[in-house]
């Protein structure tokens, strides 16, 4: 994607106060020596602001009306093909909704101005994503919509936060005026924080450490001392640690979100130190980062069985402990073990790989201890405190004990049969959580209903992890255009879930629930970056390369400075940064016996196998 000039030949703006030099097709230079307007019609503008805490984004609401900032600023239309601009330079620039448009001040100075197509496909630092290869227009674009029309106006900390009590961090999970204001550090923290460190931009990564430092001071101030994640922030300061929910007939009861976000953010530590490589960030924070596993040692008894409740579907009532969740544990453990491993921390890493390991052997032994069911030859997924095992083919109870390597090759053999056999209902849409969802009962379904027994991003994340494992970039393609399609149909405006008209909706609409959310925008951007261009960040490499492409191409993603050609008969690597770095290759979804290499490339260099 190049930007492009206006086809109507006209600048989006009226410019006042200022002089304008064309210096190419897209890039103007704007000099003012006493300031200067600039007046768009109705637009969305986002903008950045440094701090002491590192880079924000701002952006115009129907509440936050006026903003400034000191380094980009961005003017995007709010529809048509009208073009977007970028504002840059040292100065000072001010935004602000009017009856006229939004108008843009600029002090005294030089700027560089540049036009883009309306929704460009790069980050708010103008590091692009450019994949050209077969589908990888529609793929950008899809990113492109979702990047700068969910991710970026869903953190208000510095805009409609501001006078929150707790307002640093703050990312709220839907744009829909009127439905959940508040922020959510348990499940939506993990896949918020997910779909922006895919990017790796500076905004992304300061805004990841902001939202961590917010759910360590709540876990820290946890009234309990157990060190719990709450499900919710309020924007009155109210915090939402225990939540209990009734099922439909009003027979059962069970825990939201208990372990979720005490296992989440061990992840995103994880992920944020492999792309950081701050010691001193982590040297800072391995407490609390201990300090959240404590729950997980707490809930786990002597025989390995976690008693974790709900960890991901707020209406299923799971009292007790599952399947999932003790995978989810299991990997988080391992991640803050390899934290610790950093820091040297001997005896803390032999303490929670044995915490790890323990989970892991009783998760995958047969009913009654464990999760496998020898009959059926699949993990069920809960059991309840009466040890009453409930099950209706559970997606991620099964693959996660495969993906996590805590299951035996018969096991894992059996759940891909087992996936395999139920994949077309398993993917109507990306990814419905069971094949069988009409079999859950009244007293295993909440009192809010149903909604949740059929597809949301958080599914797809880790069904698409398990995807990656097996090297299946055809499936991964398939859910990101299925995924794009509909984005598509609904304006690139996501439901947070996805029925298709299925089973307990049968009403000609295909989501239900919040209709403006963040969980499939966020979803996409991780799966399309880390998953299918294969690009993620290594603990002990800069980067770990590993594409699941399934067609030839070129792919460049700014952020990372990296770029790569797949074409028949060579891969060739481009190191984009100005420093020597290390990457793990694995090209054996791309050529099926090709081992895993690590190569060293120096600046600008490339590598070619």
């Amino acid at each position: 994607m190049q930007p492009t000039t206006d086809h109507y030949g006209t600048l989006p703006f009226v410019l006042t106060g200022a002089m304008l030099t064309q210096r190419g097709r897209e890039d103007f230079v704007l000099t003012t020596e006493h300031g200067a307007e600039l007046t768009f019609a109705t637009s969305q503008v986002a903008g950045v602001k440094t701090s002491a805490e590192g880079l924000r984004t701002l952006c115009l609401s129907a509440r936050t009306t006026e903003i400034r900032c000191d380094a980009h600023l961005w003017v995007l239309p709010a529809q048509g093909t009208r073009n977007a601009v970028c504002i840059s330079g040292s100065g000072n620039k001010g935004a602000k909704n009017t009856p006229e448009g939004v108008v843009v001040t600029l002090e005294a100075g030089v700027y560089t101005l540049r036009l883009y197509v309306a929704r460009p496909a790069c980050n708010i630092l103008g590091q692009r994503i450019a994949l050209d290869f077969d589908g990888g227009d529609v793929l950008a674009q899809t990113y492109a919509h979702f990047y700068w029309d969910t991710l970026l106006p869903s953190v208000i900390e510095n805009t409609d936060a501001h006078s929150y009590p707790l307002g640093t961090g703050y990312v709220v999970s839907t744009l829909q005026p009127g439905e959940y204001a508040g922020t959510y550090p348990d499940v939506d923290h993990e896949f918020q924080c997910k779909g922006r460190l895919a990017l790796t931009g500076q905004c992304e990564l300061d805004l990841v450490a902001r939202m961590m430092g917010l759910q360590f001071r709540l876990m820290a101030e946890d009234p309990t001392g157990l060190w719990r994640n709450p499900c919710a922030l309020q924007p009155n300061g109210d915090r939402e640690y225990h939540v209990r929910r009734d099922s439909f007939d009003r027979k059962e009861n069970a825990e939201m979100f208990l372990i979720t976000g005490n296992v989440e953010i061990l992840e995103t530590a994880w992920l944020y130190f492999a792309a950081t490589k701050d010691e001193a960030w982590l040297r800072n924070h391995i407490d609390d980062l201990e300090g959240a596993a404590s729950l997980l040692e707490h809930l786990t008894d002597r025989n390995g069985k976690l008693w974790s409740d709900v960890y991901y579907e707020d209406q299923v009532i799971k009292d007790g402990r599952e399947c999932m969740s003790a995978g989810m544990a299991v990997n988080g453990l391992r991640l803050l073990a390899e934290l610790e491993g950093v820091l040297g921390q001997k005896a803390q890493v032999q303490r929670f790989t044995a915490l790890a390991d323990r989970v892991a052997q009783t998760m995958v032994k047969p009913l009654p201890d464990g999760f496998w069911d020898p009959e059926h030859k699949r993990f069920v997924d809960w059991v309840d405190r009466s040890g009453q095992v409930h099950d209706h083919i559970h997606l991620l109870a099964n693959s996660l004990p495969v993906l996590f390597g805590a299951a035996s090759p018969e096991q894992a053999q059996a759940v891909r049969a087992l996936i395999d056999e139920h994949f077309g209902e398993l993917q109507r849409f990306p990814t419905f959580l069971s094949p069988c969802i009409a079999d859950y009962s009244d007293s295993e379904i909440g009192s809010g209903g149903p909604y949740d027994l059929c597809a949301a991003g958080r599914y797809w994340c880790w069904d698409a992890a398990y995807w990656a494992h097996l090297g299946r970039g055809d499936v991964l393609a398939a859910q990101l255009h299925r995924v794009a399609e509909q984005a598509a149909l609904d304006g690139y405006r996501m439901g947070e879930r996805y029925d298709m008209n299925h089973v307990y909706y049968a009403d000609e609409k295909n989501w239900h629930g919040a209709p403006y959310y963040y969980e499939y925008p966020c979803v996409f951007t991780w799966v399309l970056v880390h998953d299918y261009l294969g690009i993620a960040c290594g603990l002990d490499v800069d980067l770990v390369i590993a594409p699941r492409l399934v067609t030839y191409g070129s792919v460049q993603v700014d952020a990372h400075r990296v770029r790569y050609e797949y074409a028949a008969d060579h891969f060739t690597l481009w190191n984009e940064a100005e420093r020597t770095r290390t990457f793990r290759v694995d090209l054996s979804a791309l050529c099926p016996g090709q081992g895993v290499q690590e190569v060293t490339v120096g600046a600008g260099a490339c590598w070619r196998a």
